[in-house]
């Protein structure tokens, strides 16, 4: 069984190789579709776009289409949310909206750092709140680099099919990427500290 998949891999990246800029937008699509839909199982299709459009266009496919999804995903819900809810959510809102004033670039940029967050629980988190869509997509981009140059990194690195059979999550998450990540939410956390 595991033949069969990586023969349709070679053969999947050879037509990504010989249609480049066809697959690089056909993919934009659907990874920007599939963000909007905040739909689980995103490691997977990161890796992949690393490992078919190499460390910088995997890089650029990834961020861009996290981050525009994401900001579709909250507009909408921030509407649904709104007409459903019109009562509730604006109180809350106002209220949530209140607290993190001082520092909702920090906060936002936190949340998207977050590793093990769902992408649905942070979008609906985050349309929740009265935040220009400005301030969303800068905070998205920001706070989503760090794993997207991660996951671009390692998806560039295993397209040798040969190390992509031994290829583990636990390959991921080293110690060494989970103190950078760590060392980045202290940080983020001390703004927000002397900014109160």
């Amino acid at each position: 069984m595991n033949e069969i998949f990586f023969n349709y891999l070679i053969n999947l990246n050879e037509l990504v190789s010989t249609y480049y800029i066809y697959s690089f937008c056909l993919f934009f699509i659907i990874l920007t579709l599939y963000f909007t839909f905040s739909l689980p199982g995103g490691i997977v299709i990161l890796l992949s776009s690393g490992f078919f459009f190499g460390f910088i266009g995997g890089f650029f496919l990834n961020i861009i289409s996290i981050s525009l999804g994401s900001l579709i995903f909250i507009i909408f819900s921030k509407t649904l949310l709104r007409g459903l809810f019109e009562k509730y959510y604006v109180k809350f809102s106002d209220k949530l909206s209140k607290y993190i004033k001082s520092s909702s670039y920090e906060y936002l940029i936190l949340l998207r750092l977050i590793i093990g967050l769902p992408l649905l629980f942070q979008n609906i988190c985050i349309s929740l709140l009265n935040i220009s869509k400005t301030k969303i997509l800068i905070t998205s981009f920001i706070g989503f680099t760090p794993l997207m140059l991660l996951f671009s990194y390692l998806g560039s690195h295993a397209s040798n099919i040969i190390q992509l059979k031994s290829f583990t999550i636990a390959d991921i998450f080293t110690f060494e990427i989970i103190i950078i990540f760590v060392l980045i939410i202290l940080i983020i956390f001390f703004r927000i500290f002397i900014k109160k």
